[in-house]
Protein backbone atom coordinates (compact mmCIF):
# COMPACT_ATOMS: atom_id res chain seq x y z
CA UNK A 1 0.00 0.00 0.00
CA UNK A 2 1.56 3.39 -0.71
CA UNK A 3 1.66 5.93 1.84
CA UNK A 4 -0.91 9.24 1.63
CA UNK A 5 1.19 11.76 0.21
CA UNK A 6 1.42 14.83 2.22
CA UNK A 7 0.79 18.42 0.90
CA UNK A 8 -0.48 19.98 -2.77
CA UNK A 9 1.08 19.72 -6.11
CA UNK A 10 1.28 22.01 -9.07
CA UNK A 11 -2.08 20.65 -10.63
CA UNK A 12 -2.28 23.34 -13.27
CA UNK A 13 1.46 23.10 -14.03
CA UNK A 14 1.83 27.11 -13.62
CA UNK A 15 5.59 26.20 -12.90
CA UNK A 16 8.00 28.63 -10.93
CA UNK A 17 6.91 31.99 -8.95
CA UNK A 18 3.22 29.93 -8.52
CA UNK A 19 2.82 28.15 -4.94
CA UNK A 20 -0.54 25.57 -4.83
CA UNK A 21 -2.12 26.26 -1.47
CA UNK A 22 -4.74 24.04 -2.46
CA UNK A 23 -7.04 21.67 -4.88
CA UNK A 24 -10.41 20.49 -4.93
CA UNK A 25 -10.96 18.09 -7.88
CA UNK A 26 -14.36 16.17 -9.01
CA UNK A 27 -14.39 13.66 -11.31
CA UNK A 28 -17.52 11.27 -12.81
CA UNK A 29 -19.73 10.68 -15.49
CA UNK A 30 -23.55 11.81 -16.58
CA UNK A 31 -26.20 8.82 -15.34
CA UNK A 32 -28.74 7.99 -18.34
CA UNK A 33 -31.25 5.46 -17.51
CA UNK A 34 -34.02 4.33 -19.47
CA UNK A 35 -37.60 3.42 -17.41
CA UNK A 36 -40.08 -0.02 -18.05
CA UNK A 37 -43.62 -0.30 -17.88
CA UNK A 38 -43.95 -0.78 -14.67
CA UNK A 39 -41.36 2.25 -13.53
CA UNK A 40 -38.42 0.67 -12.98
CA UNK A 41 -35.11 1.38 -14.20
CA UNK A 42 -34.31 -1.60 -16.89
CA UNK A 43 -30.79 0.04 -18.11
CA UNK A 44 -28.42 2.47 -17.14
CA UNK A 45 -25.27 3.63 -18.42
CA UNK A 46 -22.77 6.14 -17.61
CA UNK A 47 -21.35 8.69 -20.09
CA UNK A 48 -19.54 11.95 -20.71
CA UNK A 49 -16.83 11.68 -17.92
CA UNK A 50 -15.88 15.51 -16.88
CA UNK A 51 -13.05 16.18 -14.44
CA UNK A 52 -13.66 19.75 -13.09
CA UNK A 53 -12.16 21.45 -9.96
CA UNK A 54 -10.61 24.53 -7.84
CA UNK A 55 -7.04 25.06 -7.32
CA UNK A 56 -5.91 27.80 -4.91
CA UNK A 57 -2.25 29.21 -5.54
CA UNK A 58 -0.06 32.13 -4.01
CA UNK A 59 1.86 34.20 -6.58
CA UNK A 60 5.68 34.37 -5.38
CA UNK A 61 7.18 35.54 -8.57
CA UNK A 62 8.55 38.95 -9.30
CA UNK A 63 5.55 40.99 -11.50
CA UNK A 64 3.50 43.12 -9.41
CA UNK A 65 0.39 42.92 -11.03
CA UNK A 66 -1.57 39.95 -11.61
CA UNK A 67 -2.60 40.51 -15.36
CA UNK A 68 0.88 40.33 -16.29
CA UNK A 69 1.78 37.41 -14.02
CA UNK A 70 -0.89 35.24 -15.62
CA UNK A 71 -0.06 36.08 -19.27
CA UNK A 72 3.47 35.19 -18.33
CA UNK A 73 2.14 31.21 -16.61
CA UNK A 74 -0.02 31.21 -19.79
CA UNK A 75 -3.11 30.86 -17.06
CA UNK A 76 -5.44 33.82 -18.85
CA UNK A 77 -9.35 32.44 -19.11
CA UNK A 78 -9.66 29.86 -21.55
CA UNK A 79 -6.11 28.49 -21.41
CA UNK A 80 -5.36 24.80 -21.64
CA UNK A 81 -2.74 24.12 -18.69
CA UNK A 82 -1.04 20.85 -17.14
CA UNK A 83 -0.10 20.06 -20.52
CA UNK A 84 -2.55 21.27 -22.57
CA UNK A 85 -5.26 18.43 -20.40
CA UNK A 86 -7.23 20.85 -18.63
CA UNK A 87 -8.32 24.90 -19.80
CA UNK A 88 -9.00 27.64 -17.18
CA UNK A 89 -12.62 28.56 -16.94
CA UNK A 90 -12.11 31.16 -14.33
CA UNK A 91 -10.43 32.91 -11.54
CA UNK A 92 -11.13 34.77 -8.58
CA UNK A 93 -8.63 36.87 -6.11
CA UNK A 94 -9.12 37.20 -2.77
CA UNK A 95 -8.04 40.35 -1.49
CA UNK A 96 -8.92 39.85 1.85
CA UNK A 97 -6.61 43.11 4.60
CA UNK A 98 -4.07 41.97 5.84
CA UNK A 99 -0.42 42.78 6.75
CA UNK A 100 1.73 44.68 4.21
CA UNK A 101 3.80 42.24 2.33
CA UNK A 102 1.49 39.23 2.52
CA UNK A 103 0.42 37.86 -1.35
CA UNK A 104 -3.15 37.37 -2.13
CA UNK A 105 -4.41 34.10 -3.07
CA UNK A 106 -6.17 33.43 -6.55
CA UNK A 107 -8.44 30.47 -7.17
CA UNK A 108 -8.72 29.01 -10.80
CA UNK A 109 -11.41 26.98 -12.02
CA UNK A 110 -10.67 24.44 -14.49
CA UNK A 111 -12.14 21.48 -16.25
CA UNK A 112 -11.54 19.06 -19.08
CA UNK A 113 -12.43 18.59 -22.42
CA UNK A 114 -10.65 20.81 -24.86
CA UNK A 115 -7.49 19.71 -26.47
CA UNK A 116 -6.30 23.05 -27.82
CA UNK A 117 -6.55 27.09 -26.45
CA UNK A 118 -9.02 29.09 -28.00
CA UNK A 119 -7.97 31.72 -31.36
CA UNK A 120 -8.21 34.28 -27.99
CA UNK A 121 -8.55 33.93 -24.42
CA UNK A 122 -9.89 36.24 -22.15
CA UNK A 123 -7.59 38.33 -20.12
CA UNK A 124 -8.44 40.73 -18.02
CA UNK A 125 -9.18 44.49 -19.98
CA UNK A 126 -9.83 46.87 -17.00
CA UNK A 127 -8.50 50.10 -17.46
CA UNK A 128 -7.19 49.35 -14.04
CA UNK A 129 -5.12 46.71 -14.34
CA UNK A 130 -3.04 48.55 -12.56
CA UNK A 131 -5.48 47.81 -9.54
CA UNK A 132 -5.02 44.29 -9.73
CA UNK A 133 -1.34 43.53 -7.42
CA UNK A 134 0.13 40.78 -6.73
CA UNK A 135 0.97 41.41 -3.32
CA UNK A 136 0.08 44.06 -0.26
CA UNK A 137 1.99 47.61 -0.54
CA UNK A 138 -0.05 48.59 2.71
CA UNK A 139 -1.18 46.85 5.65
CA UNK A 140 -4.64 47.40 4.64
CA UNK A 141 -4.98 47.51 0.76
CA UNK A 142 -8.48 46.88 -1.27
CA UNK A 143 -7.66 47.27 -4.86
CA UNK A 144 -9.33 50.88 -6.32
CA UNK A 145 -11.06 49.07 -8.71
CA UNK A 146 -14.57 50.57 -7.16
CA UNK A 147 -14.30 54.19 -5.57
CA UNK A 148 -15.11 53.89 -2.27
CA UNK A 149 -15.55 56.71 0.73
CA UNK A 150 -15.13 54.55 4.07
CA UNK A 151 -16.15 56.73 6.71
CA UNK A 152 -16.85 55.37 9.52
CA UNK A 153 -16.91 51.27 7.53
CA UNK A 154 -14.09 49.11 7.62
CA UNK A 155 -13.79 46.56 4.39
CA UNK A 156 -13.45 43.19 5.48
CA UNK A 157 -12.98 41.07 2.43
CA UNK A 158 -12.77 42.52 -1.28
CA UNK A 159 -12.45 39.87 -4.41
CA UNK A 160 -12.28 40.16 -8.07
CA UNK A 161 -12.72 37.61 -10.40
CA UNK A 162 -13.38 36.99 -14.24
CA UNK A 163 -15.66 34.17 -15.00
CA UNK A 164 -16.36 32.53 -18.42
CA UNK A 165 -19.18 30.08 -19.63
CA UNK A 166 -18.35 26.86 -20.80
CA UNK A 167 -20.91 25.56 -23.66
CA UNK A 168 -20.08 22.14 -25.55
CA UNK A 169 -21.67 19.74 -27.84
CA UNK A 170 -21.59 15.92 -27.37
CA UNK A 171 -21.16 13.18 -30.11
CA UNK A 172 -24.06 10.62 -30.80
CA UNK A 173 -22.78 8.41 -27.98
CA UNK A 174 -22.95 11.35 -25.05
CA UNK A 175 -19.14 12.09 -25.28
CA UNK A 176 -17.39 15.24 -26.02
CA UNK A 177 -17.21 16.29 -28.60
CA UNK A 178 -16.30 20.34 -28.82
CA UNK A 179 -16.51 23.16 -26.58
CA UNK A 180 -15.76 26.96 -26.43
CA UNK A 181 -15.97 29.25 -23.73
CA UNK A 182 -18.34 32.73 -23.73
CA UNK A 183 -19.74 35.32 -21.84
CA UNK A 184 -16.92 36.50 -19.56
CA UNK A 185 -17.59 38.91 -16.77
CA UNK A 186 -15.92 40.51 -14.03
CA UNK A 187 -17.15 40.68 -10.63
CA UNK A 188 -15.77 42.43 -7.58
CA UNK A 189 -17.26 42.24 -4.48
CA UNK A 190 -16.52 44.02 -1.24
CA UNK A 191 -17.88 43.60 2.57
CA UNK A 192 -17.43 45.77 5.75
CA UNK A 193 -18.05 46.24 9.07
CA UNK A 194 -20.92 49.19 9.14
CA UNK A 195 -21.76 51.08 5.81
CA UNK A 196 -19.38 53.03 3.91
CA UNK A 197 -20.49 56.88 2.87
CA UNK A 198 -20.30 55.80 -0.69
CA UNK A 199 -19.15 53.09 -3.18
CA UNK A 200 -19.78 53.94 -6.95
CA UNK A 201 -17.81 52.47 -9.90
CA UNK A 202 -17.87 53.37 -14.16
CA UNK A 203 -19.07 50.73 -16.31
CA UNK A 204 -19.69 48.25 -14.23
CA UNK A 205 -23.45 47.00 -13.09
CA UNK A 206 -24.61 47.34 -9.48
CA UNK A 207 -26.36 43.52 -8.43
CA UNK A 208 -26.06 43.90 -4.92
CA UNK A 209 -25.56 46.83 -2.13
CA UNK A 210 -26.81 47.85 0.73
CA UNK A 211 -30.48 48.30 0.89
CA UNK A 212 -32.02 51.58 1.73
CA UNK A 213 -35.30 50.76 3.95
CA UNK A 214 -33.74 47.64 5.73
CA UNK A 215 -29.82 48.66 6.19
CA UNK A 216 -27.31 46.81 6.81
CA UNK A 217 -26.86 43.13 7.65
CA UNK A 218 -26.74 42.00 11.30
CA UNK A 219 -27.98 39.64 14.43
CA UNK A 220 -27.72 40.22 17.89
CA UNK A 221 -24.00 38.82 18.33
CA UNK A 222 -21.91 41.22 16.06
CA UNK A 223 -21.74 44.29 14.47
CA UNK A 224 -23.74 45.35 11.15
CA UNK A 225 -21.80 45.04 7.86
CA UNK A 226 -22.92 45.52 4.20
CA UNK A 227 -21.82 43.95 1.10
CA UNK A 228 -21.80 45.31 -2.36
CA UNK A 229 -21.59 43.50 -6.21
CA UNK A 230 -20.42 44.99 -9.26
CA UNK A 231 -20.54 43.03 -12.54
CA UNK A 232 -19.23 43.74 -16.09
CA UNK A 233 -19.52 41.90 -18.98
CA UNK A 234 -15.98 42.02 -21.34
CA UNK A 235 -15.25 40.90 -24.73
CA UNK A 236 -11.90 39.02 -26.60
CA UNK A 237 -9.65 41.61 -27.84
Amino acid sequence: MTAPAFGVTDVLNLGTGWEPQSNSPSSGYTRATAVGDDGDIVAEVGHHAVENGTATYIYTGESTDFPAALAAAGADVGDLVDTNTLQIIGWSIDYSPCAAGKRPTITFTYRDGPTADPATPYVYISALDAALPTYYAANVIVPPILTSTAGTAEIQTSTCALMAQFGEDLDKDGEYLSSNIYGAEETITTQWVGTPTSVTSTGYVVTSSVASNTGEEANNTGYGTSSYTYVKGITRT
